[in-house]
Formats: C-alpha cells, sequence, structure tokens
C-alpha cells in the first residue's frame, strides 16, 4: 500500500493527538491530595463523562478499558489497513486465547477477565479454541490455537497455555508485519520483539531458570539471534548486563542496571524498552504519510491509559508520589 493512502487518516490522527493528556495535566494528577481530586482532573479531559461514575465506583479499571475499547474502534474504521491497528490489538487477542484455553481446560468461567478488544469478536475466538477450526480467523491464529491443543494433549498441563501463546504471539506479531509489506513496520516489530526478548531473558536469569525454559520462553522473531540470549542465561544478572551493555541496545542497559549492584533490573529494563519505544514513535510526529503516525497514536494511547492506570492506582492506595512517578511511562502528548 502507497504511504499516500494514509494522507487523510493521518490528517485526522493529527486531531486525535491534540486530545492526549499533557504532561501537566498528569503532574496536577500526581500532587493531587486523594483518589477524589485526582479523578476531578480527568474533567477537563476526554474523560470528562466518566468521571462521575468513576468518582461513585473507584472502578478505574473499567473506565480505562472502555476508553481502548472506543480508541480501537475508531482506528479500526480510519485505517486503510486493518492489520496495522491488529498489529497492537494482538495482545489482547492472545490474552483473550489465554483465559479461553484456561477455561476449556479447567471447565471454570473466566469471562470476567476477557478484555473486548481485538479484530474479531470474542465468540469468534471461543469458537475456535473449542474446535481447532474458524472460517473467519487467518492461518496464524489457527497455528497458534492447534499447538496449544496439541500440547494439551500430550502434556495435559496447563502451563504450557501461557508459554506456548506468549512465544506464538510474537510469531504471529512479525507474520503480521510481514503481511502489511512495509520496511518500517517490519524494522519497528523486529525491534519490539528484540526489547520483549530482553525482559523475558532478564527475569528468567533472576528466577534462574533453565536453558530448555529459556528455549521453549524467548522468540527467535526479532533481530538479535535465539542462541545468543540463550547463551546469555548462563550469566548472573550482573555479568549479563555488562555484556548486553556493550551491544547494539547499550544505552537501554545501561540505563536498567542498578545503581548499586550493577545488576540488569527486570523493572528497570521493561521502563527502559517502554520510552525506547516512545522513542521511536515520536519521530512519527514529522511524518504526513505512512502508516507510522497511526501506530503512533494507538501506542501513545496505550501509555496514556498505563500512566492513569499507575497514578490513580498509586492514589487509591496512598502511595508516595515520587514511587508512582518513577514508574511511570515516557509521555506521547508532551
Amino acid at each position: 500500500m502507497k504511504d499516500t493512502a494514509f494522507a487523510g487518516s493521518n490528517a485526522r490522527i493529527r486531531v486525535y493527538e491534540s486530545s492526549l493528556l499533557q504532561n501537566d495535566q498528569f503532574e496536577r494528577m500526581l500532587q493531587a491530595n486523594s483518589f477524589e481530586e485526582a479523578a476531578l482532573v480527568l474533567k477537563d479531559t476526554p474523560y470528562r463523562n466518566d468521571v462521575d461514575e468513576l468518582l461513585e465506583t473507584r472502578d478505574y479499571d473499567a473506565l480505562l478499558t472502555k476508553e481502548l475499547q472506543r480508541v480501537y474502534s475508531e482506528m479500526y474504521a480510519l485505517s486503510p489497513d486493518p492489520a496495522l491497528v491488529e498489529l497492537f490489538s494482538l495482545r489482547y487477542t492472545y490474552h483473550n486465547l489465554k483465559v479461553l484455553f484456561k477455561a476449556r481446560f479447567t471447565g471454570e468461567d473466566f469471562d470476567s477477565m476477557l478484555i473486548p478488544i481485538g479484530k474479531e469478536s470474542i465468540s469468534v475466538y471461543r469458537q475456535a479454541v473449542q474446535t481447532g477450526l474458524s472460517e473467519d480467523l487467518n492461518q496464524a491464529y489457527i497455528d497458534s490455537i492447534q499447538e496449544v491443543l496439541t500440547a494439551e494433549e500430550e502434556y495435559h498441563n496447563i502451563q504450557f497455555v501461557d508459554i506456548i501463546l506468549d512465544r506464538r504471539y510474537f510469531t504471529h506479531l512479525r507474520w503480521l508485519a510481514e503481511k502489511i509489506g512495509d520496511k518500517k513496520i517490519l524494522e519497528f516489530v523486529k525491534y519490539y520483539i528484540d526489547l520483549n526478548n530482553l525482559s523475558t531473558l532478564s527475569r528468567a536469569i533472576k528466577q534462574q531458570k533453565s536453558r530448555n525454559f529459556l528455549i521453549t520462553i524467548l522468540s527467535s522473531s526479532g533481530n538479535i539471534p535465539k542462541e545468543e540470549l540463550v547463551e546469555l542465561g548462563k550469566e548472573n544478572l550482573e555479568s549479563a548486563g555488562k555484556l548486553l551493555s556493550e551491544g547494539q541496545f547499550a544505552s537501554i542497559v545501561q540505563a536498567s542496571l542498578d545503581a548499586e549492584t550493577q545488576e540488569l533490573s527486570p523493572v528497570k529494563i521493561d521502563l527502559a524498552t517502554d520510552n525506547a519505544i516512545m522513542e521511536t514513535m515520536k519521530e512519527a510526529k514529522l511524518q504526513a504519510f505512512g502508516p507510522m503516525p497511526l501506530l503512533a497514536f494507538i501506542h501513545a494511547k496505550e501509555t496514556e491509559v498505563k500512566n492513569l492506570r499507575m497514578i490513580l492506582a498509586g492514589k487509591e492506595n496512598n502511595l508516595p508520589v515520587e514511587s508512582v512517578r518513577e514508574r511511570m511511562r515516557m509521555n506521547y502528548g508532551s
């Protein structure tokens, strides 16, 4: 698809960007003396219609999920290629597949955990999980579903659901990027997968996971060879951090080292990778054509929701302002 096909949608995106929360609004919420005072800051934002209900119920998860549903619905309608929006909605679909499989294997009802965001309705995924077949889903979904069903027959272990679908998610993401056929999109997706692999690796080292676990859980769909990451799994967090700080992700790794121990911190690497992705997305502000502005807006909205959730949870639990601020992600609308 030619870059000029996005001219109309990108003009709309610029309008949507003007409604993103700014740093000063987040700061006002952080400095608020109570949950209620923080929520009232949202009266002057696109969340204004839900503030009264939020004050009554304190159910900020419902409010934020509703906002994401609205945004994804608008983006699917706006995008010249729905696969672009699917790049971001895919993680919700794979979350829902995990929930549906666990319900199937245990016989319990987990519908309250489902998130109604995705290319197809929940009923389509539910049927595919039950039958292993679907006329509505492409082969990448079917491959993921059938791999879980095969593992269940062989091992009868529900833990395989998360392991398989976490890995298949990245395989599917890479497949989607290749299907879209845009070089920038493909490079971004591989970069995103690399960063997630680094996060997974740091947690595996901290938990002293085995080589076989790393082989199973790490994705081979990024740029960093999977074998290199598996070998790093032999190291401790300090030596792994030192080795990684000399490579292509040096700045991210160095920002993720504990100041005292020089160990690679899983919490810090998540923050550093999220901010690195946002830096990449901010470059889309300068682009009039092509698909990146649409992707950047979706990512900006996801980050906005993540930051709002942190602030409101912090206010609800009376957490210190600085402990919340240090966990917040870089804001696109600054």
